[in-house]
């Protein structure tokens, strides 16, 4: 289905010296009500479509005043639309004319009334839409320097509007994230695209960082294609990355005991035997409780887990500065670590050995375990982390078996 596109109308007319038009020439002819033949008002009132008063007023003081007249108003057509338009008239300048005597143009300007309405109208919904916005809407020129920002955006960090316009975007970030958003930005300010949100830490204006998740999209000049700035579209990530870290936590953490968990020492493994250091010895220490079962069973769970809990900590504080320590799931840790000798995991397995000496308090009773290890040791870069643990443990059975609370090298 196509849409008749209209024709805009136009008209010159000249009125005589009893005020009659006597000569108009349209263009469309035959679209607007008959001028020729009738006097300047009695038009008016023929064809104005609304019944604004003032026009015809205003109409008559400037013909009693012989003065000029431009008006904008609306004209019913005689193919049934309403068209704006501008009826403008110069009284004639010449000597031996009547007061009466007038030239004049009629211009149809409906369409431009149209596009200026359109263009007011989304300019009043972006602002209605930026000014409600609770994300954090900014503009900045090629210079870096912000140029308007979104009431929000003030709420959001404390500073005013009149604060940070005409200061730059990368004053207000984290000393760390300034590398990074810098390059953001200059490859924004040469048209390039930023398909993905860069993060970026904003200073409060009371001193504090909130954790932005920003949007980056160059503004070019439409004649010319140059760039002129970036829009910067924020949102407060903060607390998404307060979840993504709890859970990052959970992921890698054992619940119970608070230790890592066997993802973590497994990763942690692969990433000791992939150092270019072969001067040491990844060592993996496999720790399994002995009697544990003992005091699960007679005590019940709860008490189980106390006692998992207080053995967690015990085992923490033997630990040498970047050891690491883990449970791998009921009464069995780990404990990864880089030695220079087999006489320095020695050490750190007897360590372990003797944390547990002492007894444990459980409900206001005394209870004593004991621990059996399993130590494997590789150099970077000759093992997996799954070969270093099934050969712990197997070094741990074997200590085991022996019952006097011992260690045993694979």
């Amino acid at each position: 289905m196509s849409t008749a596109i209209k024709p805009d109308l136009s008209a010159i007319w000249s009125t005589d010296a009893h005020g009659l038009c006597i000569a108009c020439q349209e263009s469309p002819a035959g679209l607007m009500p008959a001028l020729k033949g009738v006097t300047l008002s009695a038009w008016l009132r023929l064809a104005q479509a609304d019944d604004d008063a003032k026009i015809a007023l205003q109409l008559t003081a400037a013909l009693e005043g012989v003065t000029p007249f431009h008006f904008e108003l609306p004209i019913q057509c005689l193919d049934g639309t309403t068209r704006r338009v501008i009826f403008s008239g110069l009284p004639d300048s010449q000597p031996s004319a009547s007061h009466l005597q007038y030239n004049g143009f009629i211009f149809d300007i409906t369409g431009q009334r149209k596009a200026l309405e359109d263009a007011l109208r989304t300019a009043a919904e972006y602002r209605l839409l930026i000014e409600n916005s609770t994300d954090l809407i900014a503009h900045c020129d090629s210079d870096g320097r912000y140029v308007s920002i979104s009431p929000s955006y003030s709420k959001m960090i404390g500073w005013s509007a009149d604060e940070m316009i005409g200061q730059r975007v990368l004053d207000f970030l984290h000393p760390d994230d300034y590398a990074s958003a810098s390059e953001a930005l200059a490859h924004i300010f040469n048209n390039g695209a930023l398909p993905d949100v860069v993060e970026v830490r904003k200073r409060h204006r009371d001193g504090h960082y909130i954790t932005l998740g920003t949007k980056a999209c160059s503004v070019s000049n439409p004649s010319t294609g140059k760039n002129i700035g970036a829009v910067l579209v924020s949102r407060d990530i903060t607390r998404d990355k307060e979840k993504i870290l709890e859970l990052e936590k959970l992921a890698t953490r054992d619940i119970l005991t608070g230790l890592p968990n066997r993802a973590w020492i497994n990763d942690q493994v692969n990433s000791m035997l992939a150092q270019a250091d072969d001067s040491a010895w990844v060592t993996v220490l496999f720790i399994d409780l002995n009697g544990f079962k003992a005091v699960n069973d007679s005590m019940g769970h709860a008490s189980g887990d106390l006692l998992l809990q207080q053995i967690g900590e015990r085992l923490q504080h033997g630990m040498r500065p970047g050891d690491s320590v883990a449970r791998m799931g009921g009464d069995e840790f780990v404990v990864a670590a880089m030695c220079d000798s087999r006489e320095a995991a020695s050490a750190i397995a007897q360590r372990l050995i003797d944390s547990m000496e002492a007894p444990f308090a459980i409900n206001n009773l005394k209870v004593r375990i004991g621990a059996a290890i399993g130590i494997s040791l590789a150099r970077p870069g000759t093992a997996s982390a799954q070969m270093l643990f099934e050969n712990a443990d197997k070094a741990m059975y074997q200590a085991k078996a022996r019952r006097d609370g011992a260690y045993q090298f694979y």
